[in-house]
């Protein structure tokens, strides 16, 4: 069993040398209250009783061992243990988690192009027929007016109107026939 409290703390500041006052400074106490400490009046808190222990501890190690039981502190936690390795196994140490960069946003298709205006692709072809004829397309546009309007009202696509215009380039083909051998077919 520990000695009294009162008895540890009058007699650890007589083998530190400290008066009343001195002592109270030391555990961030006032006079009074390490007076009523002494006269077993008031229990001082866990924190001076350690302060004490530890200040006294060189000079009387039974008093600091007697502070200790009245102010018991929590054991300090255990260091760590080794990893348990058998002899013929290394040690691996797992790499650091990586983070995953950022996703860039999805790059985005540059919008489609306008379409281009019927009068515009008309133009195309007029110019296309003028150059063929060396003409200015002025000139030529009635002619190609009055071809596409026939067309269209046969019902021809532009496309077969194309195949049959194609230039042959066989030569075993017979010549088409002129007019007057259709005339007398009829």
């Amino acid at each position: 069993m520990p000695l009294p409290l009162p008895y540890l703390i009058a007699r650890s500041r007589e083998i530190l040398h400290l008066s009343q006052k001195a002592c109270a400074s030391f555990l961030d106490s006032s006079e009074r209250s390490l007076q009523r400490w002494e006269a077993d009046r008031a229990t001082p808190p866990a924190n001076a009783i350690h302060r004490l222990a530890d200040a006294v501890r060189s000079g009387d190690a039974a008093i600091a061992a007697d502070l200790d039981l009245w102010a018991p502190r929590a054991p300090p936690p255990p260091p760590p243990s080794p990893p348990v390795v058998a002899p013929h196994e290394e040690v691996v140490v797992a790499p650091a988690p990586r983070v995953p960069s950022p996703v860039p946003p999805p790059v985005q298709a540059p919008p489609p192009p306008p379409p281009v205006p019927a009068h515009a692709l008309v133009d195309s072809i007029v110019c296309a027929a003028a150059e063929a004829m060396s003409m200015m397309p002025q000139a030529l546009r009635p002619a190609l007016l009055a071809a596409f309007t026939r067309a269209h009202e046969v019902g021809i696509a532009a496309e077969d109107v194309v195949a049959v215009l194609l230039p042959r380039r066989t030569t075993s083909e017979a010549p088409c026939p002129s007019p007057a051998v259709i005339d007398e077919k009829a």
